[in-house]
């Protein structure tokens, strides 16, 4: 946990965030030095977080507010997130990073941070140029130290699975209901684990495994998050390069865009807090925070100024990772998504270890994806 101190009449916020950024929470500190603030950090795994938002009360010891993907949104039955007022939202902010956060038309979130896609990273020691297909991939493998994994990825992690997916043409949720059982799905699944099977990636190498597998130098491709620039950047130097992901098959692979949200659990906007939250918002929305979250993080901003003034300073890779985002598609913030991510991971699994065929994995995620959804409604 971070606890930053501005003073000692400062007023006190409690933040929860899934970033995997290395220096968010330096961020933070900063932020709240400059504010007068004291902000209460801790980094929560995301698959922890329905459980503190449900345990989550209102007390002095309660999350004000939480920073996550904006998919997240769809735990508002549990969390009760405040709708935010239409004057809490920055004239400079993107507006259509708005619609990532809204959830049944309602503003549930403020969007800070944009993008959140993957992307494609190489080691110039091994690879001289951008590919265009992914089998290109598979033409640097006889060349590569037999101690260098040619491509890596937190397999397992189904955020991952999406560009495969949308590259036979699929997608999860069409038209607001699940759509598991598809002959996309089932050809996707199908290519993924070849490639496990063919040894060509280690499905047992994690996001952990993979990001220090890269940084160490010991992979030549890796597909990560924006968020993994600036680590990788001051890890490998001259010799990382990054790229959109190529294609499949002659299919662009689309991974997910999205936003990282502020939500303010409980109310919070109407509780006891709100001044500090409402000081909080402005806050980080503002250019000096939003000038931060590139030179910090390496992530793309809200704020349309300061994103202008950047892309017109920085090189090229900003353009690079706001070109990417042309090639993905927004992921939406519905109780349903946080359903059926659950349910696509216990297919994938069940298809990954035999237990069940590609097309009985489809039936038994769209069976199981629909009850779910129902049960849901009906508690």
């Amino acid at each position: 946990m971070l606890i930053v101190t501005f003073d000692s009449y400062a007023a006190k916020i409690n933040l929860a965030h899934t970033m995997k950024h290395e220096h968010f929470d330096q961020l933070l500190s900063t932020l709240a030095e400059q504010s007068g603030l004291t902000v209460n950090s801790v980094s929560v795994d995301q698959k922890a977080l329905k459980v503190r938002l449900v345990q989550n009360t209102s007390t002095s010891t309660s999350t004000d507010v939480i920073i996550v993907p904006a998919d997240h949104l769809g735990l508002d039955k549990y969390a009760n997130y405040s709708v935010i007022p239409s004057s809490l939202i920055a004239d400079t902010t993107d507006k259509r990073t708005l619609d990532t956060a809204k959830l049944n038309n309602q503003l549930l979130g403020i969007p800070i941070i944009q993008g959140n896609h993957l992307l494609l990273f190489y080691n110039k020691q091994y690879v001289k140029e951008p590919i265009e297909n992914w089998q290109d991939i598979y033409s640097f493998k006889s060349s590569l130290p037999e101690e260098v994994k040619l491509v890596t990825w937190s397999f397992m992690e189904m955020y991952w699975f999406i560009p495969f997916l949308s590259a036979f043409n699929g997608d999860l949720i069409v038209d607001n209901k699940a759509q598991l059982n598809t002959p996309a799905m089932q050809s996707a699944l199908k290519f993924v684990w070849d490639l496990s099977k063919q040894n060509l990636v280690d499905r047992q190498c994690d996001y952990t495994c993979s990001n220090n597998a890269f940084k160490a130098q010991q992979a030549a491709f890796t597909i990560d998050g924006a968020w993994a620039l600036k680590t990788y950047d001051q890890a490998l130097g001259d010799n990382l390069g990054m790229q959109q992901l190529p294609k499949l098959n002659g299919e662009y692979m689309q991974p997910y865009y999205s936003t990282f949200v502020l939500a303010f659990p409980n109310d919070g906007l109407n509780g006891a807090n709100k001044e500090n939250l409402f000081k909080f918002a402005k806050l980080v929305q503002a250019e000096k925070f939003q000038t931060m979250i590139w030179q910090q993080l390496q992530d793309i901003p809200i704020n349309t100024e300061v994103l202008n003034k950047l892309k017109a300073q920085q090189g090229s890779w900003l353009s690079t990772l706001i070109d990417a985002m042309q090639f993905t598609k927004p992921m939406l913030s519905t109780p349903s998504m946080i359903i059926v991510w659950e349910v696509l991971n216990k297919g994938f699994i069940r298809y990954g270890s035999g237990a069940l065929t590609a097309e009985q994995a489809g039936l038994f995620m769209q069976g199981l994806a629909e009850r779910s959804i129902a049960n849901e409604g009906d508690e």
